[in-house]
This record gives structure tokens, C-alpha cells and sequence, in this order.
């Protein structure tokens, strides 16, 4: 009788209760993450909009754009007006079909944004929004009025740093509300340190170094991640994510076969370094070096 009443309990509820031995479904919307690896031990399959998500980090700056750059480039796309809003809001002065663009808001970043390398992934320096707080209360309350703009989609912000101050629980419940009211993606960098302190952050997730090891060897510049905290049982492997794009990991990977490749020739003292120039190119070289070697 007692299990058919917690069968029927978990029935009427639906998501808002869940077993500890199974991965919870998502009890709203969520975002692939763009790890496909990732996305397999997260409730819902992806980052959850409108709920607080903590990075724990060894130390600041550490991993957090590789981590976290898939999904803000899908975010700050732009939309037109009115379609595919998640929240509705009151009519705006913008005129119907016109593009807007939505902004990622950077809160107490531990050094400037790298704006070319990160437009060469598909965030625009437009969609970006670098807010300099030093104290805590400085950026806690930047972060809240951040959550309240309704072209911000998502909200990044350091605590590692933020003076001697010690961040509380009802900090990171206040900030956690505001996402939720505004279904906003809000991620907090925290250190390592305050991983024994209590957090309402639905997902904890600790971002490490490189592997190492043997085994690291086929997956050199790979991300480290440990899943701390998700509606499910805990995961005690840790997860090893592909820190580079595809296309330039391909890139990458032919390049280096064709100098592994390529032919070794041995030196002799009566070929010039400048034949082949002069052969193949002539005056039509237009490389320094290759100029260089002819005039030589």
C-alpha cells in the first residue's frame, strides 16, 4: 500500500519531485551545451534557463569561455521581434520584424574579454556587456539589475575575488529567483574553496586542469569536469570534454600529418636555399622570406 501511495504521490506531482537513483527529468527549459558528453549526465540534456548554475574553478579566468562559449553563441543570435521569446513581456517602441540582438553581461570578469578570438567563434564583441565591480555588493547588485533587462539572455559572474566579503546562501537564492523570474541562463564562478558551503545552485560543477597522463595524450587541451551537484545520482567519473571547435580541431590535425609527412632533405653545401624560389615562384613571390632569399 505504502508504494502504491508514493507511485501515485510522484504521478500527480510530475517533475517537481525525483528519484535519487535516476537522472531527473528538467522542470523547465533547458540548452544544449554543445558537449555532447556534457549534455548526457545533464537533467533535460542541457543547461537549465532560469536557474542558477555554479562553476567551481582552482582558479579565476580558468576555462569558463571554453566551457560556456556553445551555448552563449546560440543565445546571442539574432532574433526578430517577437519569435522564439521565452518570456512574454509588455510591447516594446521596436517595430515589428526587426532584428535585435541579446546580450551576455559580464560581471566582475577576472581580466578583459579577448574580442577577436572569441568573434572568430561566433560571439560578437556587440553581444557583450563588461561590467567592473570590485566589492561584493557592487556585484551582486549589478547582477540583479542585469537579470531584470529583458535583451540580457545570460549573465555570467565572478565571485572569486570580490574583496574579503564571503558570499552567503541567500546571495546566490537571490540571484537564483531572478533567473527563474526572468528565465535568464545565470552561471556563477566561484572557487574551489567553497565547495563545503551550501549553495541552492540546481547544477555544481567543478571545472579542473588538462588530463594527465597517458590516456591525455590523444586529448591534449581537453577540459576536466567533475559534476558536484544535478537532480540525480551523483557521477564519480570525471567527464573529459574536447576543448577545441571541430573544424579547427581537423585543421589542427592535418596540418600536423603533413609536417610528419613531409620529406626530410639532407643539407648540401652546393644547393642554395634560394632555389626553389627561383624555380617555382621567381619574382611573383610574395612572402618576406622568400624575397629575402632570392636577393641573397
Amino acid at each position: 500500500m505504502a508504494l502504491r501511495s508514493v507511485s501515485t504521490l510522484l504521478e500527480t506531482v510530475g517533475d517537481a519531485v525525483w528519484r535519487a537513483d535516476a537522472l531527473a527529468c528538467a522542470s523547465g527549459a533547458v540548452l544544449p551545451s554543445g558537449h555532447a558528453e556534457l549534455d548526457a549526465q545533464l537533467p533535460g540534456g542541457g543547461w537549465p534557463v532560469g536557474a542558477l548554475c555554479e562553476i567551481l574553478q582552482t582558479q579565476p579566468g580558468q576555462h569558463e569561455w571554453r566551457l560556456l562559449l556553445p551555448v552563449l553563441r546560440q543565445v546571442t543570435q539574432v532574433q526578430t521581434q517577437g519569435q522564439n521569446q521565452p518570456v512574454r513581456k509588455p510591447p516594446t517602441r521596436t517595430q515589428p520584424g526587426r532584428p535585435r540582438v541579446r546580450q551576455v553581461v559580464l560581471v566582475g570578469a577576472p581580466c578583459m574579454p579577448f574580442a577577436p578570438g572569441l568573434a572568430g567563434q561566433g560571439l560578437g564583441a556587440s553581444t557583450l556587456l563588461w561590467v567592473q565591480a570590485d566589492s561584493l555588493a557592487e556585484r551582486l547588485w549589478a547582477a540583479e539589475q542585469a537579470l531584470r533587462c529583458a535583451d540580457v539572455a545570460a549573465l555570467l559572474l565572478w565571485l572569486a575575488d570580490a574583496s574579503s566579503s564571503r558570499v552567503r546562501a541567500d546571495h546566490l537564492r537571490r540571484l537564483h529567483l531572478g533567473a527563474q523570474a526572468q528565465a535568464k541562463l545565470l552561471f556563477v564562478m566561484r572557487p574551489l574553496s567553497a565547495q563545503g558551503e551550501s549553495s541552492p545552485a540546481v547544477l555544481r560543477l567543478l571545472l579542473g586542469q588538462e588530463p594527465q597522463g597517458v590516456a591525455a595524450v590523444a586529448q591534449k587541451d581537453a577540459l576536466a569536469l567533475q559534476i558536484l551537484k544535478r537532480r540525480g545520482p551523483p557521477l564519480v567519473q570525471t567527464l573529459v570534454l574536447p576543448a577545441r571547435h571541430a573544424a579547427l580541431a581537423t585543421l589542427l590535425a592535418v596540418s600536423a600529418a603533413q609536417r610528419q609527412s613531409a620529406p626530410v632533405i639532407a643539407a648540401d653545401p652546393h644547393l642554395s636555399v634560394a632555389a626553389p624560389c627561383r624555380a617555382g615562384c621567381g619574382a611573383e613571390s610574395r612572402h618576406a622570406l622568400d624575397r629575402t632569399a632570392a636577393a641573397a
